[in-house]
């Protein structure tokens, strides 16, 4: 986390967060809720959290994050009182590297109106921001149970108990970018400038609600632990290139230690220890990244290591690269027991090894 020297934001780094020193208890009234934040991202495409609130032992109501280039909003609550299944909303391409870009969220009655730069871009019926959804602790440029860090910089977040109309809206998209400061006069229920320029503390200049604090020490609040791989599944390119990423990075042990293994105990068994050893050692993995605030303990790695284990198995045992292994005389392809009667030991020839 570092200050902009010139007053105009604060840059969050990987890892960084800033968190409310108090929870916040919502917004009163009736007339519907808005959201607008003033930002700058360092990246065109990440997988991260801008915005989000915490409660113990609950999953985040209401929560803004990068998706790739897209914005994405998640809500977990439904038209009645009760939470429902988190529904995303997606606006394609909102995020450019080093471009400001105001996203404003608007709710009023039955619909959720999204803008980006002043400019409507989806409206959608049947989702909306409640006063609720602003409880616990406020959470900024990160997630509360992953370190999901948002890169770049915040110069404005507020908060309204009320919806904005478009013409509001886009007096605020010229007021963002002339001074800041003049959006106090708008009167949100809670507004930062992140103007401070030093210390830890960004302050409140809104009506209601407290200050936002850098922590000491970075720690995510309720870290997963092995999280159900169902609960970690989002629609997205970045979530599809991780799933590559662990399958493929454990095919080398998988094809490695299959090998050694049928050197020992004979190709029969190699396969089935390759992938035991495989999964415990993604299982050793998850269980000591659980105490890490960098990373995340989920079930969704531990599948695809094991997968990648059990491909790199496969790939060593195929007979094609037997074969191959064998007309190099790297391998040997059967352990020394069992070699066939009448044949040549190629153990005694020095050409052979795990």
């Amino acid at each position: 986390m570092s200050w902009n020297q010139t007053g105009n934001g604060l840059h969050f780094g990987d890892p960084g967060m800033a968190v409310s020193e108090e929870t916040f208890q919502g917004l009163p009234g009736d007339q519907g809720r808005s959201i607008e934040l003033w930002i700058e991202p360092d990246l065109s495409w990440e997988a991260s959290t801008i915005l989000s609130f915490y409660a113990p032992k609950t999953r985040p109501v209401l929560q803004v994050r990068q998706s790739g280039d897209d914005l994405e909003f998640t809500s977990a609550r439904g038209i009645g009182d009760n939470l429902s299944k988190p529904r995303n909303v997606f606006i394609d391409h909102t995020f450019h590297r080093n471009e400001t870009v105001l996203i404003t969220l608007c709710s009023s009655a039955n619909s959720l109106e999204i803008y980006v730069n002043a400019v409507l871009k989806k409206s959608i019926s049947g989702m909306r921001i409640r006063g609720e959804d602003f409880q616990g602790t406020l959470i900024v440029g990160n997630a509360p149970y992953g370190n999901l860090s948002w890169k770049g910089e915040y110069r404005g977040l507020a908060f309204y108990n009320h919806a904005l109309p478009a013409d509001a809206i886009k007096e605020d998209y010229a007021t963002w970018q002339r001074n800041r400061a003049e959006i106090a006069q708008r009167n949100p229920s809670t507004l930062y400038l992140f103007a401070e320029g030093k210390g830890e503390r960004i302050r409140n200049r809104g009506r209601t609600g407290p200050d936002l604090i850098i922590p000491t020490n970075y720690t995510i609040p309720e870290p997963g632990f092995l999280v159900p791989f169902w609960q970690e599944y989002t629609p997205t390119g970045a979530y599809v290139r991780d799933l590559a990423i662990n399958v493929f990075g454990l095919v080398p042990l998988g094809f490695c230690f299959t090998a050694l293994f049928a050197w020992i105990n004979g190709r029969q068994r190699s396969w089935r220890y390759t992938v035991v050893l495989g999964f415990l050692v993604s299982l050793t993995i998850e269980l000591i990244q659980a105490h890490m605030p960098t990373r995340f303990s989920g079930t969704t790695d531990l599948i695809t290591n094991t997968a990648g284990t059990a491909l790199g198995a496969w790939g060593y045992l195929n007979w094609r690269t037997q074969k191959w292994l064998e007309q190099l005389g790297i391998f040997a392809s059967i352990k020394p027991a069992e070699t066939p009667p009448g044949t040549v030991d190629q153990t005694s020839s020095g050409t052979s090894g795990a």
